[in-house]
């Protein structure tokens, strides 16, 4: 008897604490098997909406119950059925909109209540109305842009604030007009990488909000693509699976580090090759799910990342207490909230060059940045136990 509560305990504690870096197969989406869905995120709770499953367009809602590994159908999206929207979430609601119907490319938007469940359309997107576009949320305010419409390929870049609903253009992307590229906010930039222009892209540029700019940044090392899913853990952005230039469905997954602008290969998907999957994470793990293999498929698999990503930006974003004044033209004041041990400081620019580094031996340090260029900066605090902290600043004139 002994014997076997303790395999069951060993059984339990397998399915608890899962592998660093690796993939386990969960409950199946309870849907029917579809491509090109959206999934969004508001609390705890996980959202897939719309699709195509080979012989139609979708309008179902279903939401993820994390705890008991289900899912739940809920209200249904009232307007055209579509694959190929964008998604984000701000201040509890989210957001929906663009995509492709049985006829035709769509630019009307829509807030969700998830509390209500309730969909209330808001303010169309300017701009062509458009499939396979990327959307995302950073500090409060939507941004979606390029994708597909009936005239050709985009490469416009909106900002949507949903405080008084309305549209502002923004600087056009700089890279070429594309469709169904791959898009994750991290350290308050936009991240953009592959798709599809005509060709197969793996080219890479980031947005900054601030100042309004596109910087281009280190080419994504798998194979060009498109179609690939894409989330973020901690900081950490993830890009994998897809369609490539070797006209095959992939399963390699990507993870990059938007400090030192480095790509590193991570543990395959544990799924099939594929293409139009959905991505979403919960509580530091990453769930993906769906998408196309020349079947439509349903099944869903969580990825958990190794030790190092996201977990200790959670646990230890409260190091560096307070970064002041913020702006800052001659002096920055770091202050940590504890004692790091040997503990040592870089500052990077929006580029992720170190424009300096240095050791802080103390809990208060004063940091002269009054010959850096203004702009944004990023202060990374690291010690020899591998605690790490980042905070953003602005340098002004």
């Amino acid at each position: 008897m002994k014997r076997i509560l303790l395999i069951i305990f060993a059984t339990q504690t397998l399915l608890f604490f899962a592998q660093p870096n690796s993939w386990s197969k969960i409950a199946d989406y309870t849907g029917s098997g579809v491509s090109a869905a959206s999934a969004f995120v508001v609390g705890n709770t996980a959202y897939l909406c719309g699709g195509y499953d080979g012989n139609s367009y979708k309008v179902s809602l279903h939401r993820y119950i994390q705890p008991f590994d289900t899912w739940e159908k809920i209200t249904d999206f009232p307007a055209m059925p579509r694959n190929k929207a964008v998604s984000f979430s701000i201040n509890g609601k989210a957001y929906y909109g663009t995509g492709q119907g049985l006829l035709q490319y769509s630019q009307d938007f829509w807030e969700f209540d998830t509390t209500t469940l309730a969909w209330t359309q808001v303010a169309n997107i300017p701009g062509p109305a458009r499939n396979g576009a990327n959307g995302l949320a950073i500090n409060g305010k939507g941004y979606v842009g390029l994708g597909q419409s009936s005239t050709g390929l985009l490469n416009d870049w909106w900002e949507y604030d949903p405080s008084n609903n309305a549209w502002a253009a923004k600087a056009n992307y700089t890279g070429t007009p594309r469709r169904q590229a791959s898009a994750f906010a991290s350290i308050g930039m936009c991240f953009i990488t592959c798709g599809f222009d005509g060709g197969f892209k793996n080219d890479t540029k980031a947005y900054d909000p601030i100042t309004n700019t596109w910087i281009t940044k280190a080419s994504f090392l798998g194979t060009p693509r498109y179609d690939a899913v894409n989330f973020v853990i901690g900081n950490t952005g993830f890009i994998g699976l897809g369609y490539d230039n070797t006209l095959s469905y992939t399963k390699d997954v990507w993870q990059y580090n938007p400090y030192i602008d480095s790509w590193t290969q991570m543990a395959n998907f544990g799924g099939t090759a594929r293409e139009g999957s959905i991505a979403y994470v919960l509580n530091g793990e990453a769930y993906v799910a769906l998408g196309y293999d020349n079947l439509f498929k349903y099944d869903v698999w969580k990825y958990t990342p190794n030790l190092d990503v996201g977990i200790n930006e959670i646990m230890n974003n409260n190091i560096i207490s307070n970064v002041y004044p913020n702006p800052a033209s001659t002096i920055v004041t770091i202050e940590l909230s504890e004692k790091m041990k040997n503990a040592k400081m870089k500052i990077f620019d929006i580029k992720g060059e170190v424009v300096f580094e240095s050791d802080l031996n103390h809990s208060l340090s004063n940091v002269n940045v009054s010959h850096l260029p203004s702009g944004a900066y990023f202060i990374y605090v690291f010690d020899e136990k591998q605690q790490t902290s980042i905070n953003r600043f602005t340098k002004i004139n």
